[in-house]
């Protein structure tokens, strides 16, 4: 089988992530190479050529219909397209249909962050943005006549962007109830319950259960990772598998408590996510360890950056009982528990059974963690073949990303940056542009000690390039090479 794959966007969390899970496993993967840049759309027309040129009979499309329709993600924030552009873009999937394809999708419901700045929303979030989120969570209790400083041009724009978006939504969903989408995920990108977000999906959700199509879309938190569990997702689909998974979280008693930019308690954020890979929850037998080191309900450090160094492990018997074992690492947010990570290092582990994240929000990490997982248990079976050193190579990137540089070197090149960068590009998420070159060298410098680490655990030899994809310190990109 070939895989046919549109990223979310071109960054390479959303991008690179996927390729290298795929070649892991060896699968065929084919995408087209312009993907935009941040608020730059992609070219949709060229995407839509490429598809019709390139999709052949019997592949499997696993694809970002933000990307299909928009552009990419920020695009689908920002972008004036009117609903009769949007739903005649659509149109293509009908035409890629009747190859005999089978189409897994992801859409997202647009973000509304808390705070004023427009480094990924509209121009006028740099100024209202913290009065519109206030004013959407009164609009989400079903509030009237609600008072509001902002300009009237603005909150129209807003609200006409929101119905536009939910309406494609919808449309979306009767391609599902056709047959056109095989199965599609709906995620609430950063949230919080009560958020309008949060409304939006449970209307869908009712929308869902009115159309009988609830086994053919999960709405679930995140978007980073959406694609890995569509990919999941399509191979359990292919091969008629479906793995059962034990979860084990390190805090049972706070798996009811809701985490950072979700609107979901813990635990049924976890088991959507399973679903969605194709996985089955199971108390007694199980084919994956699904282990969710979590955190207390008496934690006030919900950040990795800020963590403390709590004494933290997980027990290496876990690791002896033949199980693929998942490990999603939510006991922060935006990196990994750094306790944690060392003394996962220190264990003598087959990395083609075991899986490791811990980035950004919680459902970022654990759909990641549920889609690996489940590739592993498909290779374990047979059905798939696993390249064993990409999948090492791989998983060394992302503990060297998740705990070397979001965990810690993103804050020490934000404290350095403040002394260079002028007083108006202070704020969250830093611009590196006037001093690429210089942050590039300092985070390799920083992250020596991290690789040296991740070497010794992996009995290798790499060496690393970095390069930040949005020039910002938010992203990173990690290339290895061996060393000579």
């Amino acid at each position: 089988m070939r895989v046919v794959f549109l990223p979310l966007d071109e960054r390479f969390c959303t991008k690179d992530y996927f390729i290298m899970l795929a070649e892991s496993f060896n699968l065929d993967v084919l995408f087209p190479e312009n993907f935009g840049y941040k608020k730059i759309p992609a070219d949709v027309d060229y995407i839509s050529d490429w598809l019709v040129k390139n999709v052949k009979k019997n592949d499997y499309l696993i694809i970002s219909l933000d990307m299909l329709l928009h552009g990419g993600l920020i695009p689908s924030r920002i972008d004036f397209l009117t609903v009769e552009t949007l739903m005649e873009r659509l149109k293509i999937l009908r035409r890629l249909k009747e190859r005999d394809v089978k189409i897994y999708a992801v859409k997202t419901l647009s973000r509304i962050p808390k705070y004023n700045s427009d480094d990924e929303e509209p121009d006028y979030w740099e100024f209202y943005g913290e009065k519109l989120y206030q004013f959407s969570l009164k609009l989400a209790k079903g509030e009237k006549n609600i008072p509001i400083d902002v300009p009237k041009w603005i909150i129209d724009d807003f609200l006409k962007r929101r119905k536009r978006n939910f309406k494609i939504t919808k449309e979306i969903l009767n391609y599902v109830k056709e047959g056109v989408i095989e199965y599609l995920g709906i995620l609430l990108d950063d949230n919080s319950k009560g958020s309008l977000l949060y409304k939006e999906s449970k209307e869908l959700e009712e929308l869902v259960d009115y159309m009988g199509i609830n086994k053919k879309v999960s709405i679930r938190n995140g978007a980073d990772e959406a694609l890995l569990a569509m990919l999941a997702k399509s191979m359990t689909d292919y091969f008629n598998k479906k793995p059962t998974f034990k979860i084990i979280y390190s805090f049972p008693e706070s798996k009811f408590l809701i985490p950072p930019y979700e609107s979901f308690p813990l635990y049924i954020n976890v088991e959507n996510h399973i679903e969605s890979c194709g996985g089955i929850v199971s108390e007694n037998k199980a084919d994956i360890i699904l282990y969710v080191n979590n955190f207390r309900g008496d934690e006030k450090t919900r950040e990795a950056p800020f963590q403390k160094m709590l004494k933290n492990s997980i027990s290496e018997k876990i690791f002896k009982q033949n199980k693929i074992v998942g490990i999603a690492d939510v006991r922060y947010a935006n990196g990994s528990d750094k306790v944690f990570v060392e003394n996962l290092l220190s264990m003598d582990i087959n990395w083609n059974k075991v899986s490791y994240y811990g980035w950004n929000t919680p459902g970022n990490t654990i759909g990641s963690t549920c889609a690996h997982a489940t590739l592993q248990y498909l290779a374990n079976e047979g059905y798939l073949k696993v390249n064993s050193y990409k999948m090492k190579k791989y998983q060394a990137i992302l503990i060297l990303e998740h705990f070397g540089y979001q965990a810690d070197v993103r804050q020490k090149l934000e404290r350095e940056l403040k002394k260079r960068l002028d007083p108006k590009y202070l704020r969250p998420p830093y611009t590196i542009l006037p001093f690429e070159d210089w942050a590039k060298d300092f985070t390799k410098k920083n992250l020596k000690e991290y690789l040296y680490k991740i070497n010794f655990s992996f009995l290798e030899s790499w060496n690393m390039e970095i390069f930040f994809p949005w020039h910002r310190t938010f992203e990173i990109g990690i290339k290895f090479y061996k060393i000579v």
